[in-house]
């Protein structure tokens, strides 16, 4: 008999345990069972999830390839257990069915263990910072597609799905999403205002030009958080108000005509529909090739955020065009497959889950052994785990000496990455500077009236 070393695994048998093992990690015991007590359930939710993860993972090109090399890991994963079923369209059913509740439990889930995995690294100076961006996802070409997507974009584009999505900054791991159809006027907003409730009080949020608007970013201020957002030339500011009890150079306000209840360039008569102006703080800085770059945040002391330390966290945020790439051209969800509404959804909601567990996989066996959390990749991840799936490893090693081995390359670009004759591509304009004039005698007045207003009830007893 062979001896075997530490960290080495020689059966196919044993690297599917190694996967299941991993996995069970993140997958809660509650809410998510592996039996059911009514004999005719074929997919119960932690098949339904692991099956769904696998599909997401396997490289096939169409969905019965998928789930065809997902059934197959489930199979050498649980091979005394009751075997699910082969159709795939009776899992689609189950899944659709039962997709909103599964996802529920693992997402909670999943955000209690970052912050346990994470611990140092949780914050960067200082501050819990968390991102957001949107991206638009193609459908087929079907008529139910159609009806319920909608045909949006030039030369006649096919159906597409709008998904929004919350990042931890300082892992780049997944924090949550949430899509939608344009075709029902669906945008990046007003999916952000659906995931507010998931940021932690007190947490940063980074943000490009798309979500400068008053509301949202008033919403945030009640709610207790700070925002870093970036703002261009479709934003107009105003300076030198006299509303802030201490103003600076820096200082500026938002404050957009409809929200001082002006109409006609006439000034109010009553404070019923003036909203107040939001103090903020204009930082103008410079990117490699010399263009503005204007940051809009909440925090007004440089005590608290330097325009040096603003300029470090918003970098962090390009951190998620690697985790976009990461879905859409290392995983092959550029494009979901399913020919109907509702699994077109469910299918987009769990390749995001199979890249968050891809994600929490990998971060935790860079934690372990000590390195950066960003210092994964995410195709040699991916190559990893698709070899366990398939109950195959490298040079006999075990899959958590394989995962940890995963890391990006550490060797220095010198020359641009980007092909000289890239197709299809636009060059992207800046979003430019916006305008920041000073205020008229109009608006000063009506700022003062809204400071001389008694303070409410509540805070006045």
């Amino acid at each position: 008999m062979p001896r075997r070393g530490h960290g080495v695994s020689s059966s196919p048998q044993s690297y599917s345990c190694q996967l299941r093992d991993a996995m069970s990690e993140f997958l809660p015991h509650r809410g998510l069972p592996l039996l059911s007590c009514d004999g005719r359930v074929r997919w119960t939710s932690r098949m339904l999830a692991m099956t769904a993860i696998f599909m997401a993972w396997a490289p096939g090109r169409t969905l019965l390839d998928r789930f065809s090399q997902a059934w197959q890991t489930m199979v050498s994963i649980y091979p005394t257990r009751r075997r699910p079923g082969k159709s795939p369209e009776g899992f689609s059913k189950a899944l659709v069915q039962h997709s909103a509740s599964i996802l529920a439990v693992l997402t909670e889930e999943w955000r209690r263990r970052l912050g346990q995995l994470l611990g140092a690294c949780w914050t960067v100076a200082g501050w819990e910072l968390f991102g957001v961006d949107g991206s638009n996802f193609e459908s087929p070409r079907t008529a139910a597609n159609e009806q319920a997507f909608g045909v949006t974009g030039k030369n006649n584009s096919g159906p597409q799905q709008l998904l929004t999505c919350l990042f931890h900054v300082g892992s780049g791991v997944l924090w949550g999403w949430a899509r939608g159809s344009i075709q029902e006027g669906s945008n990046e907003r007003d999916q952000l205002r659906q995931m507010l409730d998931l940021l932690p009080r007190g947490a940063m949020l980074l943000a490009d030009a798309g979500f400068s608007g008053y509301d949202l970013l008033q919403s945030l201020l009640n709610r207790g958080n700070h925002f870093l957002i970036r703002v261009g030339a479709n934003t107009t500011l105003l300076t030198h108000l006299g509303y802030a009890y201490r103003e600076h150079q820096q200082t500026v306000y938002l404050w957009p005509l409809d929200k001082q209840g002006r109409q006609r360039g006439r000034t109010p008569k009553g404070l019923k529909n003036v909203k107040p102006p939001l103090v903020l703080r204009l930082i103008r800085l410079q990117d490699a090739k010399g263009r503005p770059v204007c940051l809009l945040t909440s925090v007004l002391e440089k005590s608290k955020l330097s325009d040096r330390t603003a300029a470090r966290i918003y970098r962090l945020r390009w951190g998620v065009e690697v985790m976009w790439r990461s879905l859409k051209q290392t995983m092959g969800h550029h494009k979901v497959l399913s020919g109907t509404p509702l699994r077109a959804g469910a299918e987009l909601d769990w390749a995001m889950a199979g890249l968050w567990m891809l994600q929490l996989l990998s971060v935790q066996r860079m934690m372990q052994s000590r390195q950066s959390p960003h210092s994964y990749s995410p195709a040699r991840s991916l190559r990893t785990l698709q070899q366990a799936m398939r109950g195959r490893g490298q040079n006999r090693r075990s899959l958590k000496t394989e995962l940890t081995n995963a890391a990006r390359d550490g060797y220095r670009r010198h020359g641009s990455k980007a092909a000289r004759h890239y197709p299809h591509k636009r060059p992207r304009r800046p979003p430019g500077e916006p305008l920041a004039r000073m205020a008229c005698d109009q608006e000063k007045q009506l700022a003062q009236r809204i400071l001389e207003q008694p303070p409410p009830k509540s805070l006045a007893a």
